[in-house]
């Protein structure tokens, strides 16, 4: 069967605490899965300028392409083989991501992703309608403030549902005051599904109930709705304070989002900070610390062999576990550690 924009946008199931998303393209098919709530949880605290940068590096790969390649199915493969890695970044993020790719390589618009229903969406299809002026390069700011739009419409539910401290209700009681009674809620997040019987994913023989989610709207409402009935509740993360759904182990402390003005995620920021707060609390492992970076630095400058560092640096080790144990006295090990580091 040919994917167009009038098949729903996914199907979906959860299971064993995941959820898994089946996406219907027109350029291809994807299988995501992950633990209930993560993928929404994070859409909500994405880095939205590292991502605009994205999309805007993406219309220029393609207009780099299309200068050298009449074949826009050639070019359709590369650009989904180069950006793979964002595409799995996020499963919201490569909703608009890949619309930006079908309208590039077609020149439509997916009503599944931009029903015109606010003020982007219908800059978008004018903007596709009329081919005003380099309308590739034009539909890419629109798309950004509608993928905006639908981030914070993410954040704001979960702050209604999980952060509103005015009552004690748990969160499922929450989202059920606020369908029931907040006339915004109702019209944004309030929602029915289709179920069907289909096949789990692309290639598996299995069949399930599934959810069927006709557009982009329908994937955050079922997410958002599963979250509060058979999810986990969200932690806030200690490196960047931001809500995020641990998706291994449950006394993780660190989301592993990579947050404004950083080049790496939190649960590598927060570990690494952690860890050098610890060392410089402590005495016993500052000293250690530092005598190991003044010889690593002899050994950089020629003052210092290789298998001399590494009898000191295995027997400083000992010693330092051997304190922090309590079998060495504190006092014994800083000397120690003085006078072998710096007679060398």
């Amino acid at each position: 069967m040919k994917k167009t924009d009038t098949m729903p946008l996914a199907y979906a199931y959860a299971e064993d605490g995941k959820l898994y998303t089946s996406f219907c393209w027109k350029l291809a098919e994807a299988d995501y899965f992950n633990a209930i709530g993560k993928e929404l949880v994070n859409f909500a605290y994405l880095d939205g300028n590292q991502l605009y940068g994205v999309m805007r590096k993406l219309y220029g790969d393609y207009a780099f392409l299309a200068e050298k390649q009449p074949n826009k199915d050639v070019i359709a493969d590369v650009l989904l083989e180069k950006y793979e890695p964002w595409f799995r970044k996020n499963t919201y993020f490569a909703v608009y991501l890949m619309s930006i790719l079908d309208y590039l390589i077609d020149g439509r618009v997916d009503e599944r992703v931009f029903p015109g229903t606010d003020d982007a969406d219908r800059e978008l299809r004018k903007i596709a309608k009329n081919k005003r002026g380099d309308a590739a390069a034009n539909v890419i700011d629109p798309i950004f403030a509608t993928f905006q739009s639908k981030r914070e419409l993410a954040e704001a539910a979960l702050r209604a549902v999980y952060e509103d401290d005015v009552d004690d209700l748990a969160p499922v009681e929450r989202y059920y005051r606020h369908e029931q009674e907040d006339p915004e809620f109702q019209k944004q997040l309030s929602a029915t599904f289709t179920v069907k019987l289909g096949r789990r994913s692309t290639g598996d023989r299995s069949v399930t109930q599934l959810t069927v989610l006709d557009t982009v709207d329908d994937l955050l409402r079922y997410e958002l709705f599963l979250l509060v009935t058979q999810g986990k509740g969200y932690k806030y993360c200690k490196n960047c304070g931001k809500p995020f759904i641990p998706s291994g182990r449950s006394d993780m402390v660190y989301c592993d989002r990579v947050m404004d003005g950083a080049d790496k995620p939190c649960s590598e920021i927060g570990a690494y900070l952690a860890d050098v707060k610890k060392v410089a609390s402590d005495p016993v492992l500052s000293a250690y610390r530092k005598a190991y970076q003044r010889l690593h630095k002899r050994v950089e400058l020629g003052y210092m062999d290789d298998d001399e560092f590494t009898r000191w640096k295995d027997e400083a080790a000992q010693k330092r576990d051997r304190c922090t144990a309590g079998e060495l006295d504190a006092e014994e090990f800083l000397a120690w550690v003085d006078a072998t580091s710096r007679r060398r």
